[in-house]
C-alpha cells in the first residue's frame, strides 16, 4: 500500500445477476469480505480524513510505474484533482491512499469498500451499471488490435483460426469479439487467450504465443510506446466497439457520485483536464494520442453551465 499526502491548497437484468455472481465468487476467490458500503462514503473521508482510491499498474498510461518506480499516469492525476476538490470542501489535509487494482478486482474491491473510487480503463457497460455506479464518461476510444510489424493481420476478418489475447477483465471487449465470431466477421472462430494484466500479453505477443492483442486502441498505444523497440509492432483495424470509459463508485452512493462529476466538469472548464490529457497522450507525452474529434465533444458536451 502507497500512500500520498495532497496539501490543502434493486432491480437486475439475467446479464446483471450473471456478472453479479461472478464478482461475488471473485470476491470470495480473493479471499475479501462482502459489501461494506453502508457508511456515507463522503462522511467515512471526513471522519477519518482519508480517501482511498483503486488505480491500475500495468496499464500505461491510465496508471503504471515509470523507470523510477513511481506510480503514475493519468488516472493517478485525476486522482489528485479529486482529492484536491476533498480537502477544499472539508478545509483540511484529506490523505490519499493508493490500492492497486487490476480488470479483474477493479469492480469487486469497489463493492467490497476496500476502495472509495477506482479509477483506470474500465468502460461503462450496462452490465456493470448493474453492481457498481459510474461516474460522467471522461475518456472515448475504441478496441483495435496490435501485432508485429509484419504480421499479415490487418483487421478483424484475418483473425480467423488465430490465437488472440485479451485482458480477463474486459468483459466488454472478450463480448465485442464473441458478436464478431457470431456474425460471421471472424470466421472461423479466433482462439480467445486471457491475460490478467495487459502487459502480460504483450509479454505472450513478443514471445509468439499469441498472433495478436486485442483491447482499447489508448492501451494498445501505450503498450507499443512502451515496448523496447517501438517501431517492431503496428496497430491495426477499424474500431470493433467504441469504449466510453468511466471512474468506477458504488453504489448507493448518490453525493459521493456527485461530488466526484462535479471534480470532472470544474476540471474540463477549467483547461485542467486539457492540460492533464496532453501531459500524458500529447506530442511530448507517454503515449502520443491525439484527441478525436468524438471525444473533443464529449468533454464539450461535458461542460455543464454553473
Amino acid at each position: 500500500m502507497m500512500k500520498t499526502v495532497i496539501r490543502k491548497d434493486g432491480k437486475k437484468s439475467r446479464r446483471g445477476f450473471l456478472l453479479a455472481v461472478g464478482i461475488v465468487c471473485i470476491v470470495v476467490s480473493l479471499g475479501l469480505a462482502m459489501p461494506s458500503q453502508a457508511q456515507d462514503i463522503l462522511k467515512k473521508i471526513e471522519q477519518t480524513g482519508q480517501v482511498t482510491m483503486g488505480f491500475r499498474e500495468g496499464s500505461v498510461p491510465f496508471g503504471f510505474m515509470n523507470e523510477k518506480g513511481e506510480w503514475v499516469g493519468f488516472g493517478l492525476d485525476l486522482g489528485y484533482e479529486i482529492a484536491t476538490g476533498l480537502n477544499e470542501k472539508f478545509g483540511k489535509t484529506i490523505e490519499l491512499v493508493k490500492k492497486p487494482i487490476n480488470p479483474k478486482t477493479r469492480i469487486p474491491l469497489v463493492i467490497n469498500g476496500t476502495v472509495d473510487i477506482g479509477i483506470g480503463s474500465t468502460t461503462i457497460t450496462l452490465a456493470r451499471e448493474e453492481v457498481v455506479d459510474f461516474s460522467l464518461p471522461y475518456f472515448l476510444t475504441g478496441t483495435r488490435l496490435l501485432v508485429p510489424k509484419n504480421s499479415a493481420i490487418k483487421n478483424f476478418s484475418d483473425l480467423a483460426g488465430k490465437r488472440v489475447g485479451m485482458g480477463s477483465g474486459s468483459t466488454a471487449n472478450i463480448k465485442g469479439i464473441d458478436r464478431a465470431m457470431a456474425s460471421g466477421i471472424i470466421q472461423p472462430a479466433c482462439e480467445k487467450i486471457l491475460f490478467e494484466e495487459h502487459n502480460k500479453g504483450f509479454l505472450a505477443l513478443q514471445q509468439g504465443k499469441i498472433h495478436a492483442y486485442f483491447t482499447d486502441a489508448s492501451i494498445l498505444a501505450g503498450m507499443q510506446a512502451k515496448a523496447k523497440t517501438p517501431g517492431d509492432w503496428k496497430i491495426v483495424g477499424q474500431y470493433l466497439t467504441y469504449e466510453p470509459y468511466g471512474i468506477i463508485l458504488p453504489e448507493n452512493q448518490g453525493e459521493w457520485r456527485d461530488f466526484v462529476n462535479a471534480v470532472l466538469i470544474k476540471t474540463i472548464k477549467s483547461g485542467r483536464f486539457e492540460q492533464i490529457y496532453d501531459k500524458w497522450f500529447g506530442p511530448k507525452g507517454e503515449v502520443p494520442l491525439p484527441m478525436s474529434s468524438e471525444y473533443k465533444t464529449l468533454l464539450q458536451a461535458l461542460s455543464y453551465p454553473d
